[in-house]
């Protein structure tokens, strides 16, 4: 029988090496009945020599090693025995998809070649089953569930409030059975153009949708969970990115803008003229302007007709007193000229006594003009003589104004009843000071309207240096550091 040849790499199994000279290393002597732990490096597998093979075995071919493939928890698969053409069975290596074990020893003997019996496989514990994950959840990269599924936002998003938004006004809205006319009248108080019903409409937005409120009597909550039992909600809360995956329910007012010169009643209401008209109408309340200025309501049922002023019209427009500057603002060097004028008769007379100062603008010239009419004057009063006025075609008169001397600057009841004129009109006292008291207001209709004198006059400022500017603000800093 010729000696099987398995030969590595140029080594001679028949010359007696050694299993330490074959492997590089000294190795502890084995058991071969004992179990072999996993290898935590994997090493490639050693042929086997054999001694005193049988003449008709054919060559042994080591058998090819797969690439290894990581996994989780690699198990050990024992070797498979394959019979060769000879009917001896030989140890073939199978394909392993984690570390490969170490070769076992191989005892040799003088006689034929008993092959050593398989190794038992090394028994492993068996691998936790992976969890799998259920419907609406994602897997994160370590395999763990993370349950952050559409229902689960559903329900978080359930428990959160509306916000109601308008400007630069943003509330919680706590109050579970709040309709959206319930706010309109909470929130008038601060937003006095939300006062009119008729005039603010409402939208909810929610994840990027914007539903319009057909009903101000509906209940901000049910109709904020009417939108979130829809489709197209749930839809929209898988395409919303990660910063937006809470969105807030917002409840936003408008106000919308009533067409000049119409009044938009409802069928129950009136505008009229005149008592009679009211009164011929078949209306159940009834506005009619009266003499004296004010808009008095008429209410008619079974008992009779009421008449009375009325408190609030929600359907009208909110108008405020105030002015409006269409000229430009009475330049500051003229301003000081008047005081400086003021301040010279009080000397000049050596008491304290009122003057006057009438303010016009020259069309042509485009520019003010100061005219000081003649006057009688005295410590309370100022008679002036307008017989020589400048011509009214090119001068408009703006403002009169006149001096209370080291009084305070308070308008008397003569001033009020002389200046009637729908004009300007201003009073400086205090002029003893170093700077003195200014007031202003204008006339209408024969009523007084006091607005900020800077509205109608230029400041005193006057160019600085810009380092003064920055000093300053530097200054401010380390203070607050």
């Amino acid at each position: 029988m010729s000696e099987q040849n398995n030969s590595m790499n140029g080594m001679d199994p028949g010359t007696g090496n050694s299993l330490e000279e074959l492997f590089g290393s000294a190795l502890p002597p084995l058991d071969l009945g004992d179990q072999i732990p996993a290898s935590a490096q994997t090493m490639q597998p050693q042929p086997v020599p054999v001694e005193s093979q049988p003449a008709a075995a054919p060559e042994a071919q080591p058998q090819p090693i797969p690439q290894q493939v990581e996994q989780a928890q690699p198990q050990m698969q024992p070797p498979q025995a394959v019979p060769n053409r000879a009917g001896q069975p030989s140890m073939q290596q199978t394909p392993q998809t984690g570390p490969v074990p170490a070769p076992q020893a191989v005892q040799q003997t003088a006689g034929p070649v008993t092959q050593a019996a398989p190794t038992a496989p090394v028994q492993q514990p068996a691998a936790a089953p992976t969890p799998q994950p259920a419907a609406g959840q994602v897997i994160d990269l370590f395999g763990a569930v993370a349950e952050d599924g559409v229902e689960a936002r559903l329900a978080r998003l359930a428990n959160a409030a509306p916000v109601f938004e308008y400007g630069s006004i943003r509330e919680d809205i706590t109050d579970p059975a709040m309709t959206f006319e319930q706010l309109r009248v909470k929130m008038s108080a601060d937003c006095p153009e939300l006062e009119a019903r008729s005039h603010v409409s409402w939208t909810v937005g929610y994840a990027g949708i914007t539903e319009r409120v057909s009903s101000a009597d509906a209940s901000i909550f049910e109709t904020k969970a009417k939108i979130e039992k829809g489709r197209k909600f749930k839809d929209a809360l898988k395409k919303l990115k990660e910063k937006d995956r809470d969105p807030v329910c917002t409840v936003k007012p408008t106000v919308t803008a009533q067409k000049k010169g119409v009044l938009r009643f409802p069928g129950y209401k009136g505008l009229f003229c005149s008592t009679e008209q009211a009164e011929q109408s078949d209306k159940a309340i009834a506005y009619i302007p009266a003499q004296d200025g004010r808009v008095y309501e008429m209410r008619r049922n079974g008992i009779g007709t009421f008449i009375a002023p009325s408190q609030h019209i929600a359907e009208l427009e909110g108008v405020r007193s105030g002015f409006h500057m269409s000229l430009p603002r009475l330049p500051a060097a003229l301003l000081a000229q008047i005081i400086a004028f003021f301040r010279r008769v009080c000397v000049d007379c050596g008491r304290d006594v009122e003057a006057l100062v009438n303010v016009l603008w020259d069309r042509q010239g485009r520019q003010y003009v100061l005219h000081v009419p003649p006057q009688r004057i005295d410590k309370a009063s100022v008679e002036t003589d307008l017989s020589q006025q400048p011509d009214p075609e090119r001068y408009l008169h703006v403002m009169d104004v006149h001096s209370h001397n080291t009084m305070a600057a308070r308008f008397s009841r003569t001033d009020d009843a002389d200046e009637q004129a729908t004009r300007l009109y201003m009073v400086i006292g205090r002029l003893d000071r170093y700077y003195p008291d200014i007031r202003c207001r204008f006339a209408c209709g024969g009523r007084h309207v006091e607005v900020p004198a800077e509205q109608v006059c230029e400041r005193t400022d006057v160019p600085f240096a810009p380092e003064w500017l920055k000093a300053v603000q530097e200054t401010g800093l380390k203070e607050a550091a």
